[in-house]
């Protein structure tokens, strides 16, 4: 199930329209058909105020059960989230599994540009993050010091702690 088909679920279940959700949430009704037909691709900023007039956290928008002990998600299923005020996009794998101690996603940002502001996304000190660059070359921001890291290199970190990363390079990073 995609974020879109996700959203509309939700919203079903509690009996509301279209036109209701997008009332509750400050939304147009156009806006909130696009996302769920997964003809547009919300922002943080836009799925908060979707699970505030759900009346759930964020993070319930990514869960879907999983099957039996193993949680299998498609390329294709993943909900991709993005960022006001940078090109970086999110694609959430493993979706569901936000309470546990894993927070995985594919984070993609744009040629020269720096990425989203720790602030904007909740992590509790203790919860550690792996860092790993797929493509490109990227500068890792951490407690005041940067850490240039290439395609295959990584970091694990407290994501407690201020940080965030930009794109050295001219192409598109993961």
């Amino acid at each position: 199930m995609n974020l879109g088909e996700r959203i509309k679920t939700l919203r079903q279940e509690r009996r509301l329209q279209q036109r209701q959700l997008a009332e509750k949430s400050g939304l147009t009704p156009s806006l909130v058909s696009q996302i769920e037909s997964g003809r547009l691709t919300p922002s943080l900023r836009t799925l908060g105020k979707l699970a505030g007039a759900l009346g759930i956290p964020i993070a319930s928008l990514f869960e879907t059960p999983p099957n039996g002990r193993i949680h299998v998600n498609r390329k294709a299923d993943y909900p991709v989230v993005s960022f006001d005020g940078t090109t970086e996009k999110w694609s959430v794998l493993g979706a569901g599994l936000f309470e546990g101690k894993i927070r995985a996603v594919v984070s993609t940002l744009g040629p020269k540009a720096k990425g989203v502001k720790t602030e904007k996304v909740i992590i509790a000190p203790g919860q550690m993050k792996l860092f790993y660059v797929i493509d490109g070359r990227v500068a890792l921001h951490y407690n005041g010091e940067r850490h240039t890291l290439a395609a295959g290199e990584s970091a694990v970190l407290d994501g407690g702690v201020p940080h965030g990363w930009e794109n050295l390079g001219t192409k598109q990073a993961k």
